[in-house]
């Protein structure tokens, strides 16, 4: 026997997922409502989607329905695991929109490519939905790690444990599952089962916004660049292409492989400070993004600055559309005022309210300028005096 469940990804949340927990409870809360009653059925006949007897009510209500206790549990822990980072990078009312599209366009999928018997059957369930929002997860985050727990029983023998894997690769699987189970269905006599066809569509629903907001955000991020409108470019610099000459090449790869085995023997702390004073001389040094984050942390925390206003500088302009980057430029902000740069920190306090406007930092950031707008105030009236 083989067993092997999603438990958890790599990336946690900023904000509360009030619209998530929202839609897991009404799902919940529906089916403890309906699902034991000894009507059930004739309920799933009168709200879920059949092809046959189109309807718009039903297109709506039968992503609020489920086939039994498995069915509701795995659809609710998969948008669970999934479905607050969608809301976390978008925003709530974004994501309810986006959910309910990719729902709407899972069933009218499943609909179009339904065949035989299979079109007088009701689909009911939110998996078409979910399945929109692993397609955003992919897009968004592709390399995010997803932890498996996997149990075993072979010859009187358990074997379990965890073991993780990049979200494109586990998605990519189980896309292919579907979209075979989808084909295979549609030259089927079976008439009951999994609707292959609304997983697909679903899931192609949550690639294509996911892709047309992921190239818009970067669209409006290089318009905004180029033209000037935004101060990013002026907070983060540029790295100039250089050649650097052979011995500074060696120092450089050797200070990589120094950070990495101090990463490996859990010595982050002092991997972080030789990560400080070797990005001051060498801004080409390239480390994983998490620890580029993590590192600028420490080394404020640390007070050391300059080199953490290099690291976090570094980490936006490496990543100005990471989940952490409007964290990385409120710390820069403050470290500006620390150095007393308030022009500077005012940038960064303005880039977040204009282009992260769905932060939960832009109140903070706002706060901010208003006090640098009233410190300047007060110094022009010192000066008068």
């Amino acid at each position: 026997m083989f067993f092997l469940w999603p438990i958890r990804d790599e990336f946690g949340v900023k904000r509360f997922p009030y619209v998530n927990f929202t839609i897991i409870f009404i799902n919940i809360f529906v089916f403890i409502l309906f699902g034991f009653r000894s009507s059930y059925q004739d309920i799933v006949n009168t709200f879920g989607f059949i092809p046959d007897r189109f309807s718009i009510l039903t297109i709506f209500t039968s992503m609020f329905l489920h086939g039994g206790l498995m069915h509701l549990a795995g659809n609710m822990w998969y948008l669970y695991l999934m479905g607050d980072n969608i809301e976390d990078r978008w925003g709530h009312v974004q994501y309810l929109l986006f959910y309910l599209f990719s729902g709407v366009i899972a069933t009218l999928f499943y609909g179009l490519f339904a065949t035989g018997n299979a079109r007088s059957i009701p689909s009911i369930g939110a998996s078409g939905a979910i399945s929109g929002v692993l397609g955003a997860y992919v897009l968004l985050f592709p390399r995010s790690r997803i932890t498996f727990w996997y149990y075993i029983f072979v010859f009187y023998r358990i074997y379990s444990g965890t073991f993780d894997v990049f979200a494109w690769f586990w998605i990519l699987l189980w896309f292919i599952q579907q979209a075979v189970g989808m084909i295979t269905s549609m030259y089927s006599s079976a008439t009951g089962g999994i609707a292959f066809g609304a997983h697909v569509g679903g899931f192609l629903a949550g690639v294509l916004i996911g892709f047309l907001t992921k190239t818009f955000q970067r669209t409006r991020y290089v318009s905004n660049v180029l033209s000037g409108k935004n101060a990013l470019y002026r907070i983060t610099g540029d790295v100039p292409y250089r050649i650097l000459p052979f011995e500074q090449q060696v120092e450089l790869f050797n200070k990589q492989k120094e950070i990495d085995r101090l990463i490996e023997e859990k010595n982050e702390r002092e991997a972080a400070i030789v990560y400080g004073e070797t990005l001051r001389k060498y801004p080409e040094i390239a480390i994983a993004s998490s620890y580029e984050y993590k590192f600028a942390e420490m080394l404020q925390n640390l007070g050391l600055i300059d080199a953490s206003i290099e690291a976090y500088k570094t980490f936006v302009r490496n990543n100005p559309f990471s989940k952490l980057a409007d964290n990385a430029l409120y710390n820069l902000g403050k470290l500006y005022l620390e150095k007393g740069e308030k022009q500077k920190a005012k940038d960064c306090f303005m880039q977040i309210v204009l282009f992260y406007p769905y932060s939960e930092l832009v109140d903070a950031a706002r706060y901010e300028l208003m006090n640098i707008k009233q410190d300047n105030v007060l110094e022009i009236q010192n000066f008068q005096v």
